[in-house]
């Protein structure tokens, strides 16, 4: 059986629009599947490694990996959140070193976390 399928012409924006969106969601899944690799890569060691890896990641990867916990663990710290705006604010900033350390045992609590296990598990 043959299908025959049919094009239609859409507007040149509606097209620029739809591979803009296109193109979001794949970069959203493609950061999604890097962070559960670390993230299982992290839950995988025992508590000392995993706190010595989360305190040797580089502040770009430690910003996008607190990002991906953050999110999974459905809480709601406002020093999380302003971290990660600021981040997304200046990219380019280097984290103080308060600011830095904070970040690293807030993501390495966050992972231990049984509610981001389970969430990672789900997704």
């Amino acid at each position: 059986m043959l299908h025959e399928t049919k094009t239609m012409e859409v507007p040149l924006a509606i097209a620029d629009k739809v591979r803009t969106l296109i193109k979001a969601y794949e970069a959203k899944e493609t950061f999604k599947a890097e962070r559960k690799i670390v993230v299982y890569n992290l839950i995988s060691m025992d508590n000392l490694s995993c706190e010595i890896a989360v305190y040797s990641l580089p502040q770009e990867e430690l910003l996008d990996t607190l990002r991906f916990v953050y999110e999974l663990s459905g809480t709601n710290s406002r020093f999380i959140t302003k971290i990660l705006a600021e981040s997304r604010k200046n990219p380019k900033k280097i984290l103080s070193d308060a600011h830095r350390t904070s970040a690293k045992s807030l993501l390495f609590n966050l992972i231990n976390k049984p509610s981001v296990i389970s969430a990672l598990r789900e997704n």
